[in-house]
């Protein structure tokens, strides 16, 4: 949910974990045989039909409702993190698969765009160098189209430091504070905490630039709702699961806030 100008938020965003892809029948054989693979033409071979399975993925996502804003995470496992080669190598291969599809409903006369979001940059530097590859395959793709077919933000963990928070917000079109980087804890501590972390990392941001746009993803940002609500995050992303129970809870906050302004004004002229 994205909160606009007047302080509402409606339904809004929807953040795509491009992992759990890899997860679906489809894909969950081929990655493993790709990934483990020693033969090298095997490999190639696995390799080409992801990018058709991820293609296809890619296709269903923009015809679905979810597709007036969707946030997709540029694919990052942990057994991918330790091996930067093979990363990269299926990095590109979904950048190309997303860029496609979002090629072909353009020639069909669709405004579709996907936005990306680098996974986890430590730093304002390494943001920049997966900035930069991504805009690379999507020039190739999509030529100068590309700008008006996606922005590029960054998913950060609640536990980066809020001054490099704020560097990254420099150059990132958004930022996504993402609660599910953390292990699983408790509910309330987990929401705790993580209201703590957006606040500091939101006020670093904006000291650098006033207007970005910062959300929250992951369980512990809807369970944070109204706290994230106070400190003026720009809005959440909520699994489809979570998202009738966070428009409930979006509309009452909105409806408080607009009742303590109308209060106050009342109280003025007492």
């Amino acid at each position: 949910m994205l909160r606009d100008e007047s302080g509402a938020f409606p339904a809004g965003p929807c953040l795509i974990r491009s992992e759990e892809w890899l997860q679906t029948p489809e894909l969950a054989g081929l990655y493993e045989c790709w990934l483990y693979s020693e033969d090298a033409l095997q490999a190639e071979r696995t390799l080409q039909r992801i990018y058709y399975r991820l293609r296809a993925a890619s296709a269903a996502l923009l015809e679905s409702a979810d597709s007036i804003w969707a946030a997709v995470t540029l694919l990052h496992t942990p057994e991918l993190a330790v091996r930067p080669g093979k990363l990269k190598e299926l990095q590109d291969v979904q950048l190309e698969a997303l860029f496609a599809a979002v090629a072909a409903n353009q020639r069909l006369g669709s405004d579709s765009r996907i936005d990306l979001l680098a996974p986890y940059p430590a730093s304002s530097a390494e943001f920049a160098v997966q900035r930069e590859f991504i805009e690379d395959v999507a020039e190739q793709t999509l030529g100068h189209a590309y700008a008006a077919a996606c922005s590029i933000g960054a998913r950060i963990a609640p536990g980066m430091p809020p001054a490099a928070a704020g560097e990254i917000a420099r150059i990132a079109d958004f930022l996504v504070l993402d609660g599910a980087a953390e292990p699983a804890a408790p509910e309330e501590p987990a929401a705790a905490d993580f209201v703590l972390a957006a606040e500091a990392a939101l006020a670093a941001v904006r000291r650098v630039k006033p207007a970005a746009v910062v959300l929250a993803a992951g369980a512990p940002a809807a369970g944070a709702l109204a706290d994230l609500y106070r400190i003026g995050m720009s809005g959440i992303f909520c699994s489809a699961g979570q998202r009738t129970e966070a428009l409930l809870r979006a509309a009452c906050l909105t409806w408080m806030a607009r009742q303590d302004n109308t209060d106050t004004a009342a109280e003025g002229w007492l």
